[in-house]
């Protein structure tokens, strides 16, 4: 058989197998597994090819369960481990693409940081789905809520020449929620309409409709009404096109609100009846609902009808706590599953770090005691050489080479023992951390809730020695500020005095967060524990008192 035929016929096989195993989602894991083992064959232990096209073909839909999916994924890329570099980074942006597609991204974030590791430096020529990857991992860190980094990746796509249009206009856009997200509106603006200029350039439909939305909504905020009831007409019309409910949903809500404020209730009724109506048939999202009976709460207002409008607001505001409570709740996943990852990473790093050590140690020892034994040889030829005047020299020579040896051994147990202690100390620390998430919050009173996480503080900072020798050296360059801050109340703490003293450096508060190792948030709410033990309103006060001192 040859070469082109056998590719037919596992085609042909692959397609019958497919619909065979997998129809009606009853492929299993054990199942699939079985039938990668036959595909390898038929393409000749070819590894890559085999995961590539199984990938591909078999995607959620065609599994029992989630998990067996998922589980089979890993199953591929666990056979590429051995495989050339290349291969083995490409099934992982691979999986990880179809599980963010799929709506996993705790998973696909796996797989996409192990990709952004492995293609690290390497020239964007050099890597065929260069732009897809940088999309991928930019709207999970967007979906993550850590919107800087997500502004990273769209941004390296935005200003490549070679980025596919699409994507182009996707980081551009993404671009424009992160800024409106941090409620920078003008830079938004922006984005958008660079990304809208493009869309309209190239007739990208769909986007044209996206982009509408997006800057209606911004004009909307700025009270800038008519501009916002043009672009979101644009927006409802090609969405309701496109069948993307959701947008027109939203476009045609916020319409009947912009009526409203012109006190053209009777459109705004009719919009709002429209809005129903595509609900009920195709739309059943909480977030749609809210934003539904929120509007028909300030229709009933404006036209006097306070009974009706009494009603619309409580079943708004049960849309709205069900809403809030599955952000909130995806929010905790996320945040969980973050805090998880990093110390799953820091524990890989502090392992490989040990291993290194250990190796180093190895290395070390290994060339120092053929050294010495080198050494003893010459001596021994010496020693057979000389005279017997010189065995005393000679048996000096022996004590100081033992010496040596002793010191050596001594200087490795201590190097050892360093290490346990620096070991130990990591340990605690991440028994503290897991002891903290595994009891409810509730469980702690005020107070330990603010010792623990103050002890976690200082973990996190700097070493004993460190935090001297930082103590010197700003002493050095701020002679007495220490003692002039302690003195202004007896409740300062040590993560108090940590913070003053890189207030004092004038560094702002994301800096500090990087100094401390924890985050902004973290910072805020330590600035504003110190505000209240100086008996201060405004932050500024607070910086210019300990910049002052």
């Amino acid at each position: 058989m040859t070469a082109k035929k056998k590719y037919w016929f596992f085609l042909f096989f692959l397609f019958v197998s497919m619909n065979s195993f997998g129809a009606g989602g009853e492929m299993t894991f054990s199942k699939a597994c079985k039938q990668y083992q036959y595909n390898l064959k038929l393409q000749n232990g070819n590894q890559l090819k085999t995961a590539d096209l199984m990938i591909s073909k078999w995607g959620k839909k065609e599994f029992s369960k989630d998990e067996e999916w998922i589980a089979f994924l890993d199953y591929c890329q666990s056979h590429l481990k051995n495989e050339p570099k290349e291969d083995y980074t490409y099934i992982c942006f691979l999986i990880g693409e179809n599980l963010e597609l799929n709506g996993f991204p705790q998973e696909a974030f796996v797989y996409l940081l192990r990709v952004d590791d492995l293609i690290a430096n390497k020239p964007p020529d050099q890597i065929s789905y260069y732009y897809r990857f940088h999309e991928r991992i930019g709207l999970v860190y967007y979906g993550f809520k850590r919107y800087w980094h997500a502004k990273k990746h769209f941004e390296l796509l935005y200003n490549d020449k070679k980025t596919p249009l699409s994507i182009k206009i996707n980081s551009c856009n993404a671009i424009g929620l992160v800024y409106r997200m941090s409620h920078q509106t003008d830079s938004s603006r922006f984005y958008f309409e660079r990304a809208l200029l493009l869309a309209k350039q190239y007739k990208q439909e769909d986007w044209i409709g996206v982009l509408s939305g997006n800057l209606g909504n911004y004009y909307f905020e700025q009270k800038v009404f008519g501009k916002a009831k043009e672009l979101i007409e644009i927006d409802f019309e090609i969405s309701t096109k496109t069948k993307q409910w959701e947008s027109a949903m939203n476009a045609i809500i916020l319409l009947a609100e912009i009526e409203i404020i012109y006190h053209n209730f009777e459109n705004a009724e009719l919009k709002l009846v429209k809005a129903k109506s595509l609900m009920d048939h195709y739309f059943h999202e909480k977030q749609v609902q809210s934003l539904y009976w929120k509007t028909m709460t300030l229709l009933h207002e404006k036209k006097g009808n306070y009974s009706e409008a009494f009603k619309s607001q409580k079943i708004y505001l049960a849309y709205l706590d069900t809403v809030n409570e599955q952000e909130n709740l995806v929010n905790f996943h996320n945040t969980e599953f973050q805090i998880q990852f990093q110390k799953k990473q820091l524990q890989i790093k502090l392992l490989d770090t040990k291993k290194k050590r250990v190796e180093q140690l190895f290395f070390l020892s290994t060339i120092v005691v053929c050294i010495v034994i080198i050494g003893l040889i010459i001596i021994i030829r010496q020693i057979s050489l000389k005279k017997r005047k010189e065995k005393e020299l000679l048996t000096l020579q022996k004590l100081r080479a033992e010496d040596e040896l002793n010191n050596i051994e001594s200087q490795m147990h201590l190097v050892l023992s360093n290490l346990s202690e620096k070991n130990e100390l990591v340990n605690e620390l991440q028994s503290e951390i897991e002891q903290f998430n595994k009891v409810s919050a509730h469980q702690f009173t005020e107070e330990e809730q603010l010792a623990l996480l103050d002890k976690l503080q200082s973990f996190r900072l700097l070493t004993t020695d460190d935090w001297d020798i930082f103590k010197r050296l700003f002493e050095k360059l701020h002679p007495g500020f220490f003692e002039r801050f302690e003195n202004l109340s007896d409740l300062i703490t040590k993560a108090d005095l940590r913070l003053a003293t890189l207030i004092r450096l004038k560094l702002s508060p994301s800096e500090i967060a990087g100094v401390l190792g924890i985050s902004t948030e973290s910072v805020q709410r330590t600035h504003l524990r110190l505000r209240k033990k100086m008996g201060m309103e405004q932050p500024q006060e607070l910086d210019q008192l300990i910049r002052s001192l």
